[in-house]
């Protein structure tokens, strides 16, 4: 069986709906200072055609203001994925601010299930 890769097609949409920012599943050394961090934090595949999956979106940016504005872009663009994209329902489960302590430096958290499709094999 293959895994629906949820991960790598939401980093795609959300590259696709963020022009100029980076769009990653880790932080590179140097940070830009613009970065959006998509990872898989759970959830589980129903089926070979199904996956129910955990995400979580880190946002950093040089201000408070700044990463607040790319968490609630992202909030959009996840909040618009359709059928039509291979997904279905979404649920945004937290949006809030995560101040890194390590890096001193503004950051944003968002939490969403989403259920993907498999791609359709031609």
């Amino acid at each position: 069986m293959r895994r629906i890769d949820v991960q790598g097609r939401l980093r795609a949409v959300l590259a696709s709906a963020l022009p100029g920012v980076e769009v990653r599943v880790r932080v590179p050394d140097p940070r830009p200072a613009a970065l959006v961090v998509v990872r898989r934090e759970g959830g589980a595949a129903a089926n070979a055609l199904v996956d129910r999956a955990g995400i979580g979106i880190q946002c950093w940016a040089a201000t408070e203001a700044e990463a607040y504005d790319l968490a609630e872009r992202c909030s959009r663009a996840m909040r618009r994925l359709r059928m039509a994209d291979g997904f279905g329902p979404v649920t945004e489960e937290s949006l809030r601010s995560d101040y890194d302590e390590v890096r001193g430096s503004p950051r944003w958290y968002g939490s969403y299930t989403v259920t993907a499709y498999a791609e359709q094999e031609e």
